[in-house]
């Protein structure tokens, strides 16, 4: 809602100002307000309303960095949402950042800028790189992972997007970002689970393995493998259990969960599970298949 539409819903200025100050309005920026509700939302929603109130008041902005990634659907996590990101060639912009608003002096050619639902952004591919040379080592793989595995970019055209991106701050930390990228993980705690493991010395897993029987009918697809040792590691959300589930489902789901473990014991692997905030801890998450790799080796 704009200032003109409350005032034309019979609100004053003063009472405009009044449910701002209640939490019956939440301003996103001067001008622009939803509904207090908002408040609730997670913090990536938030960035978008943000995002469509730029939009607005802004004259056909290119959105770009942390603020590209939510447009695309890609992960959140560990990406600066207090500002709007905004990319723009003009360099009478290159200090021009607000309370609200962080704008990007860049150079942007027409094949880097796509139209989606209606906002101009960074392509994909750009939008990776740019999150790559900015943001955390692993927020920048976990954006590139989720983008390969989405299917939004391939390996060859992220190549090509850091090679354009040459010369720009950041594009060691970038490559060294893109070393690590494995489009085959499918969540964030994926990715930071198989970083963990680099960073602590463990062997490298094979990720999304799939497991079959003597006889060679699938029996599951896994998240880690440890062919050599026979380990397997599992990194499970609550979702998978939960969503959309009543009781009863719930524990249908639980008992094929069990199910499927035995059958994976019986075939002579070992299974390790953690749960998707372990990666909060890497030390003590490295060691839970570290406990049971080197046995296994031995």
């Amino acid at each position: 809602m704009t200032t003109e539409h409350l005032l034309a819903g019979g609100l004053t200025p003063q009472g405009v100002h009044r449910a701002v100050v209640s939490g019956d309005l939440v301003r996103l920026r001067p001008g622009f307000y939803v509904e207090g509700s908002a408040r609730a939302l997670p913090r990536g929603a938030k960035h978008l309303l943000n995002v469509l109130a730029a939009d607005a008041a802004l004259a056909s902005p290119v959105f770009s960095h942390a603020s590209a990634a939510l447009v695309h659907g890609l992960p959140e996590w560990g990406l600066s949402l207090s500002k709007v990101a905004v990319s723009s060639g003009e360099q009478a912009l290159r200090t021009h950042t607000t309370r609200v608003m962080k704008h990007h002096t860049v150079s942007l050619r027409g094949d880097e800028v796509c139209l989606v639902d209606g906002l101009n952004v960074t392509t994909p591919e750009r939008t990776v790189a740019d999150i790559a040379r900015t943001a955390g080592r692993d927020a920048g793989v976990a954006v590139a992972d989720a983008a390969l595995n989405s299917g939004l970019v391939t390996a060859s055209v992220l190549d090509r997007a850091l090679e354009q991106s040459a010369g720009r701050s950041g594009i060691r930390r970038a490559r060294a970002a893109m070393a690590l990228v494995d489009g085959r993980s499918e969540s964030v705690a994926e990715t930071r689970s198989r970083l963990t493991f680099s960073d602590f010395g463990l062997p490298q897993p094979e990720t999304q393995a799939n497991i079959f029987d003597p006889h060679g009918n699938r029996v599951a697809r896994v998240d880690f493998l440890w062919r050599e040792f026979g380990v397997i590691g599992e990194c499970d959300g609550f979702g998978k259990y939960l969503d959309g589930a009543d009781a009863t489902e719930t524990r249908r789901r639980l008992g094929r969960e069990k199910d499927r473990d035995a059958d994976l014991v019986a075939l002579g692997y070992r299974v390790v599970h953690w749960r998707w905030a372990a990666p909060e801890t890497p030390r003590l998450l490295a060691e839970r298949p570290r406990r049971v790799l080197y046995p296994a080796a031995a």
